[in-house]
């Protein structure tokens, strides 16, 4: 089934009320859309009261796919300023969709690797430990750098992909 949702549900003006709250929002985008992507997570790992509430707030049948927290898709250049280590940063996200994964609206969490994060073994090296660290969890990968989808490592990028469990996202830039 395709499900239609927008990214975040804070900057969409057209579909609140005139002097809509910002902690009404979320209620009031979940009675139009049935998932969401959330992007504060992609700025912070969210604290586990946080995503309770946001579970809370939505009804039973709606879904989050969380964006992974930018210092796990070399967005920060490797600076850290949130976690000591690589362990520390996943227990967090863990710990972080929880409440999510409890209430059953969790869809994914989604891996949006950056333009520089090119088709390398070193690369191909991070995705399969990322999702070994993932675990059971749903994982959306998605890639911004066009060299892992030329003539001749698209179908070795697909089959990659299908053999260590990534859901495939495609992103429309242009």
């Amino acid at each position: 089934m395709i499900q239609i949702g927008l990214t975040g549900w804070g900057d969409h003006d057209d579909l609140y009320p005139i002097g809509t709250k910002a902690n009404q929002k979320l209620s009031i985008y979940g009675s139009h859309f049935p998932v969401v992507e959330m992007d504060s997570s992609f700025y912070a790992v969210q604290p586990t009261d946080r995503m309770a509430r946001w579970a809370a707030e939505t009804p039973d049948s709606f879904s989050f796919l969380v964006k992974a927290y930018q210092g796990m898709t070399g967005h920060t250049r490797g600076k850290q300023p949130y976690f000591k280590t690589t362990d520390e940063m996943y227990k967090a996200l863990h710990a972080s969709i929880q409440p999510l994964r409890e209430a059953g609206k969790l869809k994914a969490v989604l891996f949006q690797y950056p333009p520089w994060f090119d088709c390398t073994r070193e690369n191909v090296a991070v995705l399969r430990d990322t999702k070994k660290r993932m675990g059971e969890v749903p994982s959306v990968l998605e890639f911004r750098h066009q060299s892992w989808f030329t003539p001749d490592f698209r179908k070795r990028t697909l089959a990659f992909m299908h053999e260590e469990g990534w859901i495939h996202s495609v992103c429309d830039m242009y």
